[in-house]
C-alpha cells in the first residue's frame, strides 16, 4: 500500500471527526423545527461567521477531492519537501538550465514569516519553492484551470522578495506542470510569445488585478523587480513528463539499500496519486 492512502485516511478522519477542523456538531436534541426550517440556539454558533453543513458524503467527497488541483498541490508539496536534493536537481533545476547540487529548502506558507507579510498572509498562492544559495524554482501547478500572465507576476514578486530578503541568486527559474493536451496554447494564455519576458512585460495592464502588496512591490522595488524579470529562465513540462520521469527514477534504485528503498516508497506514492487523479492527463 503506497503512503498517499495514509493521506486519504487523516482526510476521512478529520471528516468524520469535525473537532479535528475547529468545527463542533449540534445534536437535534437543540434544534427547533417549525415551518420547514431549524433553528439552533445563538450561543451554539459563531455570531460572526456563517453556518455549516456536509455538502457531500465520505465517498462522494473523496471523489470530489481527487480531481482538486488543491489537493495535488498538499501531495506535492509532501512529496517535495522529504525529496533529496538530487531529485529536485534532476526533476526541476536540469530542466531550466541550472547546474546546482543544492541543498534546497521546500518553502511553503511559511513565506508570511520569511518575508515579513501579515501572520496568516499567502500574498502569492505560490504551488511550491525551492531555494538553495544559488537558486530559486518557483513551480505553478495546473489541472482543468488555465494559466494567465498574472501567475507569472506573482512568481516574479515571490523571487524579488526573496533576493530583496537575502540576496541575489545565480539562478531564477519557473517551471509549469500542467496536462499535455494544455502545453501547446500555454505561453500565449500567459500573455507571452514563447518562454521568454519581453522588456514591455512590466508595463502591461494586468487585467485580472494583482494583490495589493505585490502592486505596492513593483512600485517601490522596480529594479529589483525588473532584474528578476531579466533574469527568469521559464518552462513547462506535463504531468506525463513527469510521471514517466519518476517511474525511471523509481526503477533504478536498489530497494536493498535502505535510503533507496526510502527514496522509492516516497516516488511511489506520489505516482499512485497520479495514477489516480483526475486532468492531469496521465494515460496510465
Amino acid at each position: 500500500m503506497a503512503w498517499d492512502t495514509k493521506y486519504w485516511d487523516i482526510l476521512d478522519q478529520i471528516y468524520w471527526w469535525p473537532r479535528y477542523s475547529g468545527y463542533r456538531s449540534i445534536s437535534q436534541r437543540h434544534w427547533i423545527r417549525e415551518s420547514g426550517r431549524v433553528s439552533i440556539p445563538e450561543e451554539m454558533v459563531n455570531p460572526s461567521g456563517p453556518l455549516y453543513s456536509r455538502e457531500r458524503k465520505a465517498d462522494e467527497l473523496r471523489d470530489y477531492l481527487l480531481g482538486s488541483e488543491e489537493i495535488l498541490n498538499h501531495l506535492f508539496d509532501l512529496t517535495f519537501s522529504i525529496a533529496p536534493d538530487a531529485l529536485i536537481r534532476d526533476l526541476f533545476l536540469q530542466p531550466l538550465g541550472f547546474e546546482d547540487t543544492g541543498s534546497f529548502e521546500s518553502i511553503g506558507r511559511e513565506t508570511a514569516a520569511r518575508y515579513g507579510w501579515g501572520k496568516s498572509e499567502n500574498i502569492t498562492q505560490h504551488d511550491g519553492l525551492f531555494i538553495s544559495e544559488r537558486s530559486a524554482v518557483a513551480i505553478e501547478l495546473k489541472l482543468r484551470s488555465s494559466s494567465w500572465p498574472e501567475q507569472i507576476a506573482k512568481y516574479a514578486a515571490i523571487l524579488a522578495w526573496e533576493e530583496l530578503a537575502f540576496g541575489e541568486k545565480d539562478n531564477l527559474g519557473l517551471m509549469f506542470i500542467v496536462p499535455q493536451n494544455a502545453i501547446a496554447g500555454h505561453w500565449k494564455k500567459c500573455g507571452l510569445n514563447g518562454p521568454v519576458i519581453e522588456s514591455t512585460w512590466l508595463d502591461r495592464e494586468w487585467r485580472k488585478g494583482l494583490p495589493k502588496s505585490i502592486e505596492h512591490l513593483f512600485v517601490q522595488e522596480r529594479a529589483a523587480v525588473r532584474s528578476v524579470v531579466d533574469r527568469l529562465t521559464l518552462n513547462v513540462m506535463s504531468w506525463s513528463e513527469l510521471y514517466a520521469a519518476l517511474q525511471m527514477i523509481g526503477a533504478g534504485l536498489d530497494q536493498a539499500d535502505a535510503g533507496q528503498q526510502t527514496l522509492y516508497r516516497l516516488i511511489r506514492g506520489f505516482l499512485s496519486q497520479l495514477e489516480r487523479h483526475r486532468e492531469t492527463g496521465i494515460d496510465t
